[in-house]
């Protein structure tokens, strides 16, 4: 991870250690996210990284949680996504902009990536997450982040396109992980987006993203209200100057690689995390089949407290983008040490998942963290899975929902076991927190 742009003058925070030329590169290399919690624990809440001759700030803790909701203007994102956007043909999109022109943009969307959305659609949700629960095999290895991610970008393609993504699949993860190593984590050089495989792969993806968008203003239904996609072609039409088309294509993709790194990897480790708690996970069944005994309802999926407080523990405990690039569009101090317009730095907007001030034995998995009298997450700023501020992201809410259908789904139709049994988790970022090596097997069907 990086931070481009000038550093401040003026007194300097505490620096993280280091090796004489290097610097934090080995732990960078190793786990940055988890060397940015350690280092907030130790050093407080701003801290100094170097690598490689290079030197960025880290800004953690409620406080600045709390700023980038009550302060947005402080803050922009703009440097970390134009480059990404620049690739595919694009000028901007949600994540990059601020102030009045993200509330417009995120209010054409924002009912495409509802709870609601789900919700309207909860009967052909379901039928599709338990027909691809079917095709699985029996007694067979299934490698669960994999599997995750395509009923994930069914389930939202479904939701929010009207459209699963079908051999296009492989084509926008190859995509959007390439270029998000590239330019969000660092963790690729530049040169591998003139590959012909990439360049091959993003241009089929972008003319899927065509079809897509075209087909739905071809036969666009009459009484469908406040339909992204509708609301993206209007907005092209009446303001180009405000989106693009090129624009409007990416953000139709949003469906397709939103929850990749999301979703699908919280889903995974929740998995693990119930396999391991038999006790946990039979009260998590229970839960599940009483709501499925009639057929899935809106009401019955909101009646989930054990597998709800199991899920926002997994994102407690496995935060997907835990620390965010920023730059400083204005002066302003925090903590004492100031910050310079153009300063580039990042925000470990998930530091406070391991304070034990906030979490007691953060690294323990409880779900009773979530419930009277504990209820630790409702301190103000330390419990911030999907970001903070006016960039949380827009589809929190239906991503919650998903992980809990697919969950109670999952748990009702099939036992279940992790292969091996005795796997210990291995995480790795590919390019965001993910379990490495986890599979499981299907045992038997149930009902």
């Amino acid at each position: 991870m990086s931070a481009p742009g000038p550093r401040a003058a003026g007194p300097a925070p505490p620096l993280a250690p280091g090796l004489p030329l290097v610097g934090s590169l080995w732990a960078l290399t190793r786990d940055a996210q988890a060397f940015f919690f350690a280092q907030y624990l130790e050093r407080g809440p701003i801290f100094r990284v170097r690598a490689l001759g290079r030197e960025f700030k880290v800004l953690a803790g409620p406080e600045i949680n709390v700023r980038m909701a009550t302060e947005p203007e402080l803050f922009s994102a703009w440097e970390t996504w134009e480059p990404i956007v620049r690739d595919f043909g694009g000028r901007k999109t949600l994540t990059m902009l601020d102030g009045a022109e993200h509330a417009r943009l995120r209010g054409l969307m924002r009912r495409s990536f509802s709870r609601s959305a789900l919700i309207d659609h909860l009967p052909r949700v379901v039928e599709l997450v338990q027909a691809s629960l079917r095709c699985q095999p029996l007694d067979v290895a299934i490698p669960v982040v994999p599997f995750m991610q395509r009923l994930t970008a069914d389930v939202l393609g479904l939701v929010s396109n009207g459209r699963l993504p079908g051999e296009r699949f492989e084509d926008i993860v190859f995509w959007w992980n390439t270029v998000i190593r590239v330019y969000l984590s660092h963790q690729r050089s530049e040169r591998i987006l003139r590959r012909p495989e990439y360049q091959r792969a993003r241009d089929r993806v972008k003319e899927f993203a065509r079809t897509i968008f075209a087909e739905r203003q071809t036969d666009r239904p009459a009484g469908d209200e406040d339909n992204f996609l509708d609301n993206l072609a209007d907005a092209t039409a009446q303001d180009p100057q405000f989106l693009g088309h090129d624009d409007a294509l990416m953000l139709t993709l949003a469906a397709y690689f939103a929850g990749l790194d999301t979703v699908a990897n919280v889903s995974s480790f929740m998995l693990y995390e119930l396999l391991r708690r038999p006790e946990l996970l039979d009260r998590a069944r229970g839960e599940a089949d009483r709501a499925f005994a009639d057929g899935l309802s809106a009401e019955a999926l909101r009646n989930l407290p054990v597998l709800h407080a199991a899920a926002m523990e997994t994102l407690r405990l496995y935060p997907i983008a835990g620390v965010l690039p920023r730059t400083a569009t204005r002066d302003f101090t925090f903590n004492g040490y100031p910050l310079r317009p153009g300063e580039g730095f990042l925000v470990a907007t998930c530091a406070t998942h391991f304070a034990p001030q906030f979490f007691p034995r953060p690294r323990e998995f409880d779900i009773a963290r979530f419930a009277e009298p504990r209820n630790e997450h409702k301190a103000r700023g330390v419990y911030a899975p999907f970001g903070a501020g006016p960039h949380t992201c827009l589809g929190a809410g239906l991503a919650e929902v998903q992980i809990l259908l697919v969950m109670a789904a999952t748990l009702h139709a099939v036992e279940l076991s992790l292969d091996p049994p005795a796997y210990k988790l291995k995480t790795a970022y590919t390019p965001s927190l993910s379990p490495r090596g986890l599979s499981v097997r299907f045992t038997a069907r149930r009902g």
